[in-house]
């Protein structure tokens, strides 16, 4: 994950050792130069089912900034400290509608919806702006990969038998994958969802991409 994010960064040229707190977020991904014009990753669609057995494409997250994130609810390691730190940033924008929050499962075929809803009740997630969500394992993995640059998958060696990463994915209302900086003024590219410092940042960064929305009328 870190050596593929690392050359995302090189083709997008944004790793940078200079002070980046009054700039924009940064860019996350591959970019294209086409009759003058950049154009920046965009999350490829996708379409799949919530807790409330809805169907959840990038339609409906259009013009919200949201994180995206990967987790089962059988994980014996990380999930449950992910979620609780979800909660913690969903409960910092609170009755904001233009936010939102999107959990993959990476075990759909458990996963199902009623299960979904069962957990989401059980780590006090509040559903009206966060979708968990199922489907089959090739559209989740694909687009986790595709999508996000995240691990999704399974793997015995893996606490619970399923490969996921511990990051958090901040998008922005247009489907850009974007980042805040480190302390070097470098790209983070996502977000610790174990670690409460990133959890500070992620916070913070997402009122700066609020702002943004704001600014260009989304």
């Amino acid at each position: 994950m870190t050596r593929l994010l690392a050359v995302l960064f090189c083709i997008a040229g944004l790793s940078s050792c200079s002070s980046k707190k009054n700039e924009k977020l940064a860019f996350v991904g591959p970019q294209q130069i086409i009759n003058g014009d950049t154009l920046f990753h965009i999350v490829p669609k996708f379409t799949l089912i919530n807790q409330n057995k809805d169907s959840i494409s990038n339609s409906d997250l259009a013009g919200k900034v949201y994180v995206a994130d990967f987790f089962f609810t059988t994980c014996p390691s990380i999930c449950p400290i992910m979620t609780n730190n979800l909660v913690k940033v969903q409960r910092a924008f609170k009755g904001i509608e233009n936010f939102a929050l999107v959990s993959h499962t990476v075990n759909p075929d458990f996963d199902r919806e009623d299960v979904l809803k069962e957990y989401a009740a059980k780590m006090h997630a509040d559903t009206t702006n966060w979708h968990f969500l199922t489907g089959t394992k090739e559209a989740i993995y694909n687009t986790a990969f595709h999508g996000y640059f995240a691990n999704a998958g399974e793997d015995e060696l893996a606490p619970g038998g399923f490969l996921h990463s511990e990051y958090f994915i901040l998008v922005d209302g247009l489907g850009r994958v974007r980042s805040g900086y480190d302390k070097q003024g470098n790209v983070k590219g996502v977000y610790d969802g174990t670690k409460d410092q990133d959890i500070l940042q992620l916070v913070n960064d997402i009122k700066r991409l609020l702002k943004e929305n704001k600014e260009d009328g989304q």
